[in-house]
């Protein structure tokens, strides 16, 4: 059975580009002024998009202008949408033209080290026109880089990720426990979760979501382990 309740937006790019002027300066002229329009034509595609929408995005106070919470939900969401449009001119010359330009790419230290040297060096192999730019950090700097449109592609190791970014792919990673050959934890044959119990680690920074990871398991094993170092 088909909906006859069906809603169709039609939306125009231009009027929500103005809408993202006028949300930044709150002020209609200077919104014109960064969109090359004029005061009154600023108004009309604002006008435009909220009869589009059903919905009022700005409210008037004095002369600013000032979002309703429709117009910080739109305004939210709509800052990733657009930067994906940004990008669809350079798609299309991509495919027409073989692959070139720019990518800014983010990775925490752990995936910047470990993971993406040799991963680069084969892509700058096979598309020798791209260039490429890599900014380490940590992943928490890395995933709001990522959400203010500094960079195109972030490789972190966490799970929480702005609800506007998409996944691409996951890599599995192991971790492992080292002890010297000396240690009692290499002497017995097996080991179980208490065995750990007591005994002092060497272990990544506090912001690590590499600690994070281990210091939750050790949580749910009820280990009480004594950090004796951090690794930068």
């Amino acid at each position: 059975m088909q909906n006859s309740h069906r809603i169709t937006l039609q939306l125009n790019l231009q009027h929500l580009r103005t809408f993202q002027a006028l949300a930044q300066v709150e002020n209609f002229s200077r919104a014109g002024e960064q969109v090359g329009l004029s005061q009154s034509a600023v108004s009309r595609h604002i006008s435009a998009l909220e009869d589009s929408l059903g919905l009022r995005l700005f409210e008037r106070v004095g002369r600013r202008a000032m979002l309703t919470s429709a117009g910080r939900v739109l305004r939210a969401r709509l800052d990733a949408l657009m930067r994906e449009a940004d990008t669809l001119p350079r798609v299309v010359k991509d495919l027409s033209e073989g692959v070139q330009g720019d990518i800014r790419l983010g990775a925490c230290i752990t995936a910047a080290n470990a993971l993406l040297a040799p991963l680069l060096g084969l892509y700058r192999r096979k598309y020798p026109e791209v260039g490429l730019s890599l900014q380490p950090g940590s992943s928490a700097g890395t995933i709001e880089s990522l959400r203010r449109g500094e960079i195109e592609l972030a490789f972190v190791t966490s799970d929480r990720l702005p609800p506007e970014a998409a996944t691409l792919a996951e890599i599995p990673d192991e971790l492992v426990l080292i002890a010297a050959p000396n240690h009692k934890l290499c002497i017995r044959r097996a080991l179980t979760p208490r065995d750990l119990s007591g005994c002092d680690f060497i272990q990544r920074e506090a912001a690590s979501d590499t600690r994070a990871v281990v210091a939750h398991w050790f949580e749910a094993e009820g280990i009480q382990a004594r950090n004796l170092m951090g690794v930068w």
